[in-house]
């Protein structure tokens, strides 16, 4: 696993050793160890910052450390296969928690996995992740894409044994890094001494101290403009008295060298200065066929001229103008680096669009072959530069909407990188934002996608207020700030959820009034009440009562409406959900026939469209839950001195009445924790058994089991945040994945539960009797585990550094460290 020849094609993109100064090395090792969670290296253009994080990457990887690289802009995908290389020798020094985290990156699992795996190795692992030039994902104010602010932050969060390094231009956003990166900055070094030079330049180390000196003082001690010069030399050595006498203080090296340049060598350049990703020669020579620029479709390069642009990238990497490394496939790629494409911009002239015409139709042409996700990142940059806004706008989301679920990270970081281009106007710009916030939303992004919708929802009022056609803008705006009040309230943020809803619902009830006939209208009205209703569902507070119910029925009369005019197993699952939510509020307020009532149509509903549509899965499991609500609803009502109860099972012996069976017990918990917790007060006298009972994946959320029977319960995928457990029997449940965040188990049973994966975050297990349980990897921020024995308790894979263990241990406890 050691020297160069082992590094990633992203490190040795990095481009040669160059001008590294020991003492930086040393200085750059240090503080990367030292700080919390790894070292920002930063400096002006060509200071030598990669060049340094290539040489701590190979100290490095030297110790055993795995390495992977993103250069540039942000690649989820260069990510996760540089970290899936960086550990594919590892194997029998690992501990048997460790290989199975290592085993995992090779089974091509989602996204989500590769990036929570990233995570724990960062933690556990001696792993250094390099963003490098991470500057191009900053815009002055913060980061371009929030989707890669938030995912650089948990990495950085998440780092422990494992390293984050980065080289960046400007200051990196400190409310992101949080103070947990250390810094180095990089300014023109001294190089007079002939022992700094003779690595980084070999050429100009040989000849005498007063040129070498006179050379070094009129490039300003610019790291990257004395390796040109040097390499510039080294390829000319017939003429060198000449070419020492052309370096003044005055003189750009590089323009010193265009100017020798073949006209070949010279297009062949400025063509490879505009890729935005590597190139191999083949895809240059393609490139630079000046016929017919606009050509979608490709021709393939005659064999003369792809050796002929063979040899010149080739001399061209040797002049120290492209960097040349041997890619994943084994083929040369070429690349030229952020401050030559920089320095090479005056020279584009006029032609630079013909060049970008070009090289977006040969990764276009790729993409029907053997291109790779790379290919499509290109076309929609080159799309960027020649302002083909239209084309760019349909192509982005052809690409997206491609996408498997398991495989969206790619599609988030691309329409991230466009999102900020395409101005609010642009009839696209609502598409891309709702398809970049609700997969930051689904892939546990909450705070990024708050940040793009409500960078939206101000450059739409902004153009909305100067806009001509009136009912467009406002539709453009209620739309805005519908999607940023689902945006804050998947953030947790519901009262600040409501105040935009509530304006949303307010234009779309004055639109569907002035249009009546305008279908759009009304389903965006019941989009938006909807979303309305459940951030009142969410924030519980009694003066929202009203309000609610307002809300959910208005939202069934539309969505009835619609489902009217057009019926479909889609308009049916809508209008069921709002009569479900709506029956839900009935029956909590002790109107039962109003609730069975509002049950029952919904049934109508879906039962009518199942009949249509048999093949349904969607459909038919939300039929098979719409009539086991309505026979739990419907079931008999039986009198006691205490009041109404439903009909149940009496314990002759004990004469305890105890609740219905598990099926009738699940139809209420679907109904939410208002309705199940204030059905568990009216029944507080009743066992509770849910014994073996298959919750998976309900929303449990608030909900009270206090002192319920769970034994053998599977509750695995679950929500039950802020539920309580106290006193309940969970022997042998299965809890694995559930979110148990602020969840309470005073005095319950846990023995031989597998908690594995489980979110704890803040919760009371005290005390309670753990013997036998799992909870390995499970997410246990601040859990308080006060008065418990944790005796056999397998705990591998748990951050242990911040729970309460107060008049408890750890000493029988099954870690990573025993």
């Amino acid at each position: 696993m050691n020297g160069d020849e082992n590094m990633s094609p992203e490190v040795r993109r990095l481009g040669p050793p160059g001008l590294v100064g020991e003492p930086d090395v040393r200085a750059a090792l240090t503080t990367l160890a030292a700080a919390p969670a790894g070292l920002v290296i930063t400096g002006g253009a060509g200071m030598g910052k990669s060049a340094l994080a290539r040489q701590v990457l190979g100290r490095l990887q030297a110790d055993g450390w795995g390495v992977a690289a993103v250069v540039g802009r942000w690649s989820p995908q260069t990510l996760f296969r540089g970290v899936t290389e960086a550990f594919s020798g590892w194997g029998e020094e690992l501990s048997q928690e460790q290989t199975r985290m290592v085993g995992a990156l090779g089974l091509a699992p989602s996204d989500d996995a590769m990036f929570d795996t990233t995570c724990r190795l960062l933690k556990s692992f001696p792993l250094v992740l390099l963003f490098d030039d991470l500057s191009q994902n900053l815009d002055g104010t913060g980061y371009l894409d929030p989707g890669f602010g938030e995912a650089f932050d948990r990495l950085c969060q998440a780092a422990d044994r494992g390293r984050v390094l980065v080289t960046s231009r400007t200051p990196l956003p400190s409310s992101t890094t949080d103070g947990r990166l250390g810094v180095l900055r990089l300014d023109p070094l001294d190089l007079t001494a002939g022992t700094e030079l003779a690595a980084g330049l070999p050429f100009l180390s040989t000849v005498d101290p007063a040129t070498r000196e006179r050379v070094v003082r009129a490039t300003a001690a610019h790291p990257r403009s004395l390796q040109l010069v040097d390499a510039w030399l080294a390829a000319n050595p017939q003429d060198v008295g000449a070419r020492l006498a052309a370096v003044t203080s005055g003189a750009v090296p590089l323009d010193l060298i265009m100017a020798e340049l073949t006209g070949e060598q010279r297009e062949t350049l400025l063509q490879a200065a505009i890729s935005t990703v590597p190139v191999t020669a083949y895809d240059l020579a393609v490139a630079c066929d000046t016929r017919e620029p606009d050509r979608r479709e490709r021709p393939k390069p005659k064999p003369a001229a792809l050796i002929s642009v063979q040899d010149t990238a080739a001399r061209l990497a040797e002049l120290g103008l492209l960097n040349g490394w041997e890619g994943w496939d084994g083929d040369t790629v070429y690349f030229a680096d952020r401050w030559i494409a920089e320095t090479l911009a005056p020279h584009q002239g006029p032609a630079i669009a013909d060049r970008h015409e070009r090289a977006l139709n040969m990764h276009y042409t790729r993409t029907h072959g053997d291109g790779t996700f790379d290919d499509y990142v290109a076309v929609c940059r080159h799309l960027l530069a020649v302002q083909g806004m239209g084309d760019l706008t349909h192509f982005v989301l052809a690409v997206v909407e491609s996408l498997e679920t398991d495989s969206e990270y790619a599609g988030m970081a691309l329409l991230g990188e466009i999102a900020p281009y395409v101005p609010a106007g642009n009839g696209h710009h609502r598409p891309i934002r709702d398809h970049l916030v609700a997969m930051l939303i689904r892939h546990d992004f909450p705070r990024a996608a708050r940040e793009v919708a409500e960078r939206s929802l101000s450059a739409v009022k902004e153009w909305a207020a100067t806009h001509p056609q009136r009912d467009e803008a406002r539709f453009c705006l209620g739309a805005a700030y519908d999607t940023c009040g689902q945006a804050r309230f998947a953030d947790g943020r519901p009262a600040a959820a409501e105040a935009v809803l509530t304006v949303a619902v307010d234009i779309y009830h004055e639109l569907a009034a002035e249009h009546p006939t305008f279908i759009e209208a009304d389903q965006r009205l019941a989009g938006s009440l909807q979303h309305l209703g459940e951030v009142y569902r969410a924030l519980d507070l009694p003066e929202h009562e009203d309000k609610e119910y307002e809300t959910w029925s208005e939202c069934s009369w539309i969505r009835t409406r619609l489902f009217q005019a057009n019926p479909s197993s889609e308009t049916a699952l809508e209008a069921g959900l709002a009569f479900q939510r709506l029956a839900g509020l009935a029956e909590r307020g002790g109107d039962r026939d109003n609730a069975l009532k509002l049950l029952s149509t919904r049934l109508s509903m879906v039962e009518a469209m199942a009949e249509m549509y048999p093949y349904d899965e969607e459909l038919a499991a939300e039929l098979a839950i719409a009539r086991e609500e309505v026979a739990t609803l419907d079931a008999p009502v039986t009198y006691t001195t205490d009041g109404p109860e439903r009909a149940g099972r009496l314990d002759g012996e004990a004469g305890v009445a105890t609740a219905g069976g598990p099926a009738e017990v699940i139809g209420i918990l679907r109904q939410g924790p208002y309705a199940f917790n204030q059905w568990r007060a009216d029944n507080a006298k009743e066992e509770l058994d849910l014994s073996g009972a298959d919750l998976r994946g309900l929303d449990l959320d608030q909900m009270v089991f206090a002192g319920a029977n769970l034994a053998g319960a599977d509750l695995s995928r679950a929500s039950a945040r802020g539920a309580v457990f106290s006193g309940a029997d969970l022997t042998g449940a299965n809890l694995a994945g559930v979110d148990l965040t602020r969840a309470g188990f005073g005095y319950s049973e846990l023995v031989d539960a597998n908690i594995a994966f489980t979110r704890l975050g803040s919760a009371m297990i005290q005390p309670a009797t753990l013997t036998g349980a799992v909870l390995t990897g499970a997410i246990l921020d601040h859990t308080s585990f006060r008065e418990c024995d944790l005796t056999g308790v397998d705990l591998r894979g748990c951050d242990l550094s911040t729970l309460d263990l107060k008049r408890s241990g750890l000493d029988g406890a099954i870690t990573d460290t025993r």
